[in-house]
């Protein structure tokens, strides 16, 4: 290929328009996923993040100093502040939910998530790590541009037809790939410890019991199965690497990936950590196949609404 004919396939890739139902979903399955995170936060709120929380905000600056975005450490003494914090959070987790004043809530929730993981890093997971910085890919993307009231105001007050219109998509590749990135950097650690490459290391996962959450059955703890186990997980998480970016490939990675995430779902108990990573899985669905599967959807509801008798 020609550095013309790279330069083209790039701009392509980047910067044509395409539909953007992905990123709309995308933003709704973030959107839930931050207020599921406040719901569970919420019962310690001010332990996590309060004055006389568990980590003082002078351990936080000693542990990164420097300019952060921290929103904790504008506000004055006292908790009424980091409570307020709470529940505009909240708000604007909703805004994003429903897809109003779209790009600003975007911005209000990528400041607060990056505040409360700035304020105490000591909870985080890389799952949270992910919702950041995609977080931060979000305000840049045309995430209101479907399934959202913003689209509906637009639509009332003429300046949008009843088509939605391509965007630009680079904001969603930069996702994807913040994704694939993830899956490449967890296969290559894991390469670096005997347990992996072995085929041990899924035995001391399924016996950590701080993180257990459901018995795993007795066939797939046998060391036959665990070796088994253990390579399998760093195929799928190099194929998700790298084969996700080929069409014909695509739908299989993603369905080994989802299948790897609901089995750790399953057995070990790490907080919204696999739903963070599956909820960007519908980025690399085709525009095209997401619409024939809402239309399946939306058929299927009708059907049901018709058979429940009506009331006299």
């Amino acid at each position: 290929m020609s550095v013309k004919g790279a330069v083209k396939a790039w701009n392509q890739f980047f910067f044509a328009p395409v539909s953007p139902l992905p990123i709309a979903v995308f933003r709704i399955l973030f959107a839930l996923l931050v207020i599921a995170d406040l719901v569970l936060l919420s019962p310690d709120w001010l332990a996590w993040f309060g004055q006389d929380g568990w980590v003082s905000m002078a351990t936080v600056r000693k542990l990164e100093p420097g300019v952060r975005i921290n929103l904790f450490a504008l506000m004055p003494a006292g908790d009424l502040w980091p409570e307020v914090l709470f529940w505009v959070f909240l708000a604007f987790a909703l805004f994003l939910l429903m897809g109003f004043m779209t790009r600003a809530s975007s911005i209000a929730v990528f400041i607060c998530l990056a505040s409360i993981q700035q304020r105490n890093p000591y909870i985080i997971h890389p799952g949270d790590t992910f919702m950041r910085v995609a977080g931060f890919f979000l305000m840049f993307a045309p995430a209101g541009a479907a399934f959202s009231l913003d689209r509906l105001l637009r639509i009332r007050r003429g300046r949008e037809g009843p088509e939605i219109a391509p965007r630009s998509p680079w904001a969603q590749r930069m996702i994807q790939f913040e994704l694939a990135f993830a899956y490449l950097i967890a296969c290559w650690w894991k390469t670096m410890g005997s347990d992996w490459v072995d085929g041990t290391a899924v035995y001391y996962v399924w016996h950590l019991d701080q993180f257990r959450r459901f018995p795993v059955p007795a066939f797939l703890q046998n060391m036959i199965a665990v070796r088994i186990e253990s390579w399998l997980t760093m195929s799928i998480e190099f194929a998700l690497g790298v084969f996700v970016w080929f069409k014909e490939l695509r739908y299989a990675v993603l369905l080994l990936g989802l299948l790897l995430h609901l089995s750790i779902e399953y057995s070990m108990n790490v907080p919204l950590f696999e739903w963070a990573l599956l909820s960007a899985y519908v980025l690399f669905i085709d525009p095209d196949d997401l619409q024939r599967a809402m239309r399946w959807v939306r058929a299927r509801f009708r059907m049901r609404a018709a058979a429940v008798p009506q009331s006299e």
